[in-house]
């Protein structure tokens, strides 16, 4: 599975540790939100601005088994909500603006640039070349409200990279879709409807373009199977004979979106 060159379509525009072991904190597990998702298909760990942790479980999902997969997660959990503290008026840190986001799926790297004009309409723009730079301008106070610039940047990006490269693996596999969708979403990576339409969430560009790749065959694979049944994994290990070790690294990236594009959402 080698890299996808997608070049040729953008024309113009220190820890102290005391021997092998680490002294645990007794805050641990830290507090949390539990919910209960018909349509979730695992358990999903968020932390939201405000909030806290947030897990959300399968419908029927032995809830005894959260230890162990909080405990998995640790230092992922840990350091997320150190940065992501609530304040008291509810207002973001600063430092969870970005300076540069990385699109790994593309093998771009965005500067950000913030110019504070207090009195004048938050908003974004962005050029790709000759270097790819976002620059947002106004009251940059108003953290969330950056976030969601981004997050609006990020959708773009999303519907002018990924159109292309569904087409072309729907194309290399034979199979088929009709209306394609690009969202942002909080955790989903996609989903094929019955109506044959295919969605993607434009946060598969922070993946490694393998996995992105991954997500889209495996979306394309409910073309002929809508379940995840036996006949659905034998047909997408048919296009990636290492679809269970690319589940499990996309089980661990999905833990691990950048922290302004979780801040985006209410």
């Amino acid at each position: 599975m080698g890299a996808m060159n997608l070049g040729w379509l953008r024309k113009t525009c220190a820890h102290s540790w005391k021997g092998m072991e680490r002294e645990k904190p007794t805050d641990w597990p830290p507090p949390y939100r539990l919910k209960e998702n018909s349509r979730a298909r695992r358990v999903i760990l968020r932390i939201r601005p405000g909030v806290g942790l947030v897990v959300t479980v399968p419908k029927g999902f032995d809830r005894a088994e959260l230890p162990r997969i909080l405990e998995a997660h640790r230092p992922w959990i840990q350091e997320t909500l150190t940065a992501v503290q609530e304040r008291p008026e509810g207002i973001l840190s600063s430092e969870i603006l970005p300076e540069k986001v990385l699109l790994r799926a593309v093998d771009e790297t965005w500067e950000v640039s913030y110019e504070p004009e207090p009195h004048a309409r938050l908003q974004a723009t962005w050029v790709a070349e000759p270097k790819p730079h976002i620059r947002i301008r106004g009251d940059v106070s108003r953290i969330q409200a950056c976030c969601r610039l981004l997050r609006s940047w990020l959708q773009e990006q999303g519907k002018f990279w990924l159109p292309p490269w569904v087409d072309k693996i729907s194309r290399e596999t034979g199979l088929p879709y009709g209306r394609l969708t690009i969202r942002c979403q909080k955790s989903r990576w996609g989903s094929y409807s019955s109506q044959g339409n295919l969605s993607l969430n434009a946060a598969v560009l922070f993946l490694p373009d393998h996995l992105a790749r991954f997500v889209i065959v495996h979306e394309l694979c409910h073309s002929k199977h809508p379940l995840h049944d036996r006949n659905f994994h034998r047909l997408l290990n048919r296009y990636e004979p290492e679809a269970r070790f690319l589940e499990a690294q996309l089980r661990d990236k999905a833990q691990q979106f950048p922290l302004w594009y979780a801040a985006s959402f209410p």
